[in-house]
């Protein structure tokens, strides 16, 4: 019986595949797990943990798990349970359209405060330039203006995939984001050997058609690790205090400071400087609205 290192590439429901040095194991993991520091409230295995394998032959069996350094999560579909999404990465690179399929500014914002709170920093990426960028570009600017790194990019001609290859060299990213935006073919375009099927866009409704299906770690030639997930319609915040918003939201914790009311919600107050700013155009309203919208959702 022999104890290795090991890294979760891919969870095939009660199996994992694991990366163990220079090979690739499928394997089962002991009912009872060793979660260094506890049990976390997510407790299945998820691609990018890191565990213990007890190898017998050539025979593996998950029998431990590290400590996460971070786990980027979002709650069930019926928002009772957290699902995680991807554990100990570096970085997310933020997958949207320029054009088709539309770009929603309510997931893009989503996606952002999942990452704040995991401690994670964000890239915004726009793809598929090449079609025209007229609809992203009269607020690409905002986040720009918030801090966050915006790369306009295009698989299909390759405009500014250097920038995301030096980006990815020794880290590990992970790249989500709605489908049809191009994920697929973006990482195919930094790397051919990932070979992943390329989806397309429905004409008739112009949303994405799903091509990655579960969540896979994959290494790259030139050092680091992707993380390719399924593209996603919609993301659930799993229990963000309102306090955790501020930082994912600093224009309008800013402001807030000035309001009239220590406990302003930001909707209708009298004397409420958020409101004004909306008003006067010096806070984008989108942002407000995401703001709001995800407040409803947070425990009281």
């Amino acid at each position: 019986m022999e104890l290795v290192d090991g890294t979760v590439i891919a969870t095939h429901g009660p199996l994992v595949r694991v990366q163990v040095g220079d090979r690739t194991l499928v394997m089962a993991s002991r009912r009872r797990l060793n979660w260094e520091g506890g049990t976390p409230s997510a407790s299945k295995l998820v691609v990018g943990d890191r565990v213990s394998v007890e190898m017998r032959g050539g025979d593996g069996v998950v029998v431990a798990v590290r400590r996460r350094h971070n786990s980027i999560i979002r709650s069930t579909p019926d928002g009772d349970r957290p699902q995680l999404v991807a554990a100990n990465v570096d970085q997310a690179l933020l997958v949207f359209a320029a054009r088709v399929p539309e770009c929603k500014r309510g997931l893009l914002d989503r996606f952002l405060v999942a990452c704040h709170l995991a401690g994670v920093e964000a890239v915004i990426v726009i793809n598929k330039v090449d079609q025209g960028t007229d609809a992203v570009d009269p607020w690409l600017g905002i986040y720009e203006g918030l801090g966050y790194q915006v790369f306009r990019v295009s698989a299909r001609t390759g405009w500014g995939l250097g920038r995301i290859k030096r980006r990815l060299a020794d880290k590990t990213t992970l790249f989500c984001g709605p489908s049809g935006a191009g994920k697929s073919a973006l990482l195919n375009s930094v790397y051919p050997g990932f070979s992943l099927k390329v989806g397309s866009v429905s004409e008739a409704t112009g949303k994405g058609r799903h091509t990655t299906t579960t969540a896979e770690l994959m290494p790259l030639p030139y050092g680091g690790f992707v993380v390719d997930t399924p593209g996603l319609k919609e993301f659930g915040l799993w229990q963000a205090l309102r306090e955790q918003l501020a930082g994912a939201f600093p224009e309008v914790a800013q402001r807030a400071a000035g309001c009239r009311f220590a406990d302003c919600s930001h909707r209708q107050e009298p004397g409420c400087v958020v409101l004004e700013a909306v008003a006067d155009g010096s806070l984008d309203p989108e942002r407000h609205r995401s703001y709001l919208k995800i407040l409803e959702e947070t425990p009281s």
